[in-house]
């Protein structure tokens, strides 16, 4: 159910704060706290990209921050996709960028699921992945 929840259509766009979810803040040049996971995103089993996670306890009451991007030269499709539980509308930067879309954060979220997807498109092919919090399980 949360990965149909992240994959449906967003309805609300990075470019336009005012359409925020309370909670979201980004895009940023960068994330507050410490990185807490590094995923690597997939097609079938070949790896390509990563979505990096960031966590502070401290930060407005607990932020998570996130980017999605490729390592590889040039520009390619990059998305990062986050949704609070007790939202209703997932959160997102998608574009074409040079190294990554986001960093996008969630505060408030400490003691809440907090879902995240990360997509990057290469040569046609979609390399994408799904977290959860642990506040999720």
């Amino acid at each position: 159910m949360a990965i149909a929840s992240l994959l449906q259509a967003p309805t609300a766009s990075a470019t336009d704060p005012a359409d925020a979810p309370p909670g979201y803040g980004g895009p940023f040049s960068s994330c507050p706290g410490q990185t807490w996971k590094t995923v690597p995103l997939r097609h079938g089993t070949a790896e390509l990209g990563y979505m990096q996670i960031w966590y502070s306890g401290s930060y407005k009451g607990g932020t998570y921050c996130a980017r999605a991007g490729d390592g590889i030269s040039g520009a390619h499709h990059m998305e990062i996709v986050v949704r609070r539980g007790d939202w209703q509308t997932p959160w997102y930067d998608s574009g074409t960028y040079n190294e990554y879309a986001g960093y996008i954060d969630v505060y408030g979220a400490a003691t809440k699921c907090v879902h995240f997807f990360g997509w990057v498109t290469v040569n046609g092919v979609n390399y994408e992945r799904t977290w959860l919090t642990p506040e999720c399980l």
